[in-house]
């Protein structure tokens, strides 16, 4: 059973609410009535009470402090606010405190106690969280080996990841890399034997392959490896100052006749030279899949070492791949044209003594369908048909590639996605979401609030705070902080902007404080942040 406080200045509300409601039929066993905010916090300091419901404009102590006060000494306690004011700064706290509700005077009886339901609720979804911890630990046990592999891939795709969660996340799954320790990044193919298995089968080899890795390194060398989106093997060999690379490259050699000799089948292998981790980790895959992409062709069993990789070869087609907004979320969120916009300065389109190889085309192109089909559905046909003969032909005859014509399919790709998604999600909570999103990626410049955002959807701010968090999982705010943030952070590695002009572009009234949030998300600063 549960406890509930009901706190307002106004003597008949307290006893009203009290009194003509059958909370017992609602799981409470008590129900404490306060007439003043003082006598709330001797109550809640007595009593382990689960929900407050307080009236928000109260003499000396207003229903807001009340909440902060309270959860001082009862951070589980649920609160909903009644206040017979529609003003936007108290929703705003409200929503700050993260309070259940936030209810207009004359109360809706209904609808306060479908609130407190909700708060009840809550509550136990908490208590069989923490119940559940050891299930937790066991899963996170059991599943170390897929998290390895994607905290590995969020490396390799640049992910801002702090120091201090990097190296937290890194003891937890017991990898024996830390920062600046030195490590060789080897990257396998596996070639065209491998391809004549179904992917049940050649996961199974993937994993063999991986174990024979470990099996010849073990002795000397701490792997951690994972298998890429695009289908190669990475492995960090983390080394110390005594050993010889040779020692490693002779290694690699020998992984490569063991996988011929026990699963009959080729492997090309690139290494590079020696690193400081988590440095330059993005930089070397990259360049390693590009070293396969000119140097093994149609050969098999390759072994290609780079070296000094960032300075020697170019990446922009990478860059601008993958800089935030992605084209997925672009896509998701309906930015039609700001999609054919990044698609446009990942193809150079306007800057045409900036030709792309066929190689680049090719990666472009690849990337694009993927891309595409993420918005596609079942019911519009298959997967071939929805990116049309156009795009067979060019998948097939890569001397027909060009950006122009990449660019031309990819803009009627975009076209039928946009009237198709025109007469789908009007009205839905997805284009809400979708139009909020849109908003901030188009104004980070400028100061955003959320009564901002919700004149330009046209919502009330409590509203659409509750809307998008339902869609999303997350705030509005939280969503502006971390697009802020990635957006920094990309400036911070591709550009030589200042960064007081860096701060003015993601919307900082001052660069003192863009530094102080920078420092607080990455632990360093932004000149910290871009030396490193």
């Amino acid at each position: 059973m549960y406890q509930l406080l009901i706190v307002d200045d106004e003597s008949s509300v307290v006893d009203s609410l009290a009194l003509t409601i059958p909370w017992e039929e609602h799981g409470f066993d008590e129900v404490h009535r306060a007439y003043s905010a003082d006598e709330a916090l001797q109550i809640a300091a007595k009593h382990a009470v689960d929900v407050m419901i307080t009236d928000i404009r109260m003499p000396e102590i207003d229903g807001l402090e009340l909440i902060e006060r309270v959860k001082r000494f009862s951070r589980k306690i649920r609160c909903i606010i009644l206040s017979g004011h529609d003003e936007f700064e108290y929703a705003q706290k409200a929503i700050q405190y993260q309070t259940i509700n936030y209810l207009l005077k004359p109360v809706n009886v209904e609808e306060l106690v479908k609130s407190v339901g909700t708060a009840i609720q809550d509550i136990e979804r908490e208590w069989a969280e923490i119940s559940s911890n050891q299930r937790i630990k066991q899963t996170l046990h059991a599943n170390k080996p897929l998290l390895r592999n994607q905290l590995l891939n969020d490396l390799l795709q640049n992910k801002p990841i702090s120091e201090d969660v990097l190296d937290e996340r890194l003891a937890m799954l017991d990898i024996t890399l830390r920062s600046s320790d030195p490590f060789v990044m080897m990257v396998i193919r596996l070639e065209v034997e491998f391809y004549e298995y179904d992917l049940h089968s050649l996961s199974l080899l993937e994993y063999a392959v991986g174990n024979i890795a470990e099996e010849v390194y073990g002795e000397s060398f701490n792997l951690w490896h994972c298998t890429t989106d695009q289908g190669y093997l990475v492995f960090l060999v983390k080394c110390t100052d005594m050993q010889s690379p040779d020692l490693i490259d002779s290694y690699a050699i020998k992984l490569q006749q063991h996988v011929q000799k026990y699963l009959k089948c080729s492997i090309s292998v690139c290494l590079s030279g020696i690193r400081k981790f988590p440095r330059s980790l993005a930089d070397l895959y990259h360049a390693s899949v590009m070293a396969f992409t000119r140097n093994v062709g149609g050969n098999r069993s390759y072994f290609i070492t780079i070296d000094e990789v960032t300075e020697k070869i170019p990446n922009q087609n990478l860059v601008t791949l993958f800089e935030p907004p992605l084209l997925p979320a672009l896509l998701e969120s309906g930015s039609w044209q700001e999609s054919i916009a990044k698609i446009g300065r990942i193809l150079s389109i306007n800057t045409p003594n900036d030709e792309r190889s066929h190689d680049q085309l090719f990666t472009i192109l690849l990337y694009l369908s993927s891309s595409f089909s993420l918005s596609f559905s079942v019911k519009d046909g298959t997967l071939e048909e929805q990116l049309g003969e156009e795009f067979d032909l060019m998948l097939r005859k890569k001397s027909l590639l060009s950006s122009q014509r990449i660019y031309e399919w990819a803009k009627r790709i975009i076209g039928g996605l946009k009237d198709k998604a025109s007469g789908q999600i009007e009205d839905s909570h997805q284009l809400i979401a979708s139009k909020v999103r849109s908003f901030i990626q188009g104004h980070l410049a400028e100061g955003i609030a959320l009564q901002t955002v919700a004149e330009h959807v046209g919502l009330h701010p409590v509203y659409l705070s509750k809307v998008y968090k339902t869609v999303t999982g997350e705030t509005i705010g939280d969503y502006l902080y971390r697009t802020r943030m990635e957006r920094a952070a990309h400036l911070l590695r591709t550009t030589d902007l200042k960064i007081n002009e860096i701060s003015g572009q993601l919307g900082f009234l001052a660069p003192p404080h863009f530094i102080k949030i920078f420092k607080r998300q990455y632990g360093s600063t932004p000149q910290e942040f871009r030396n490193k």
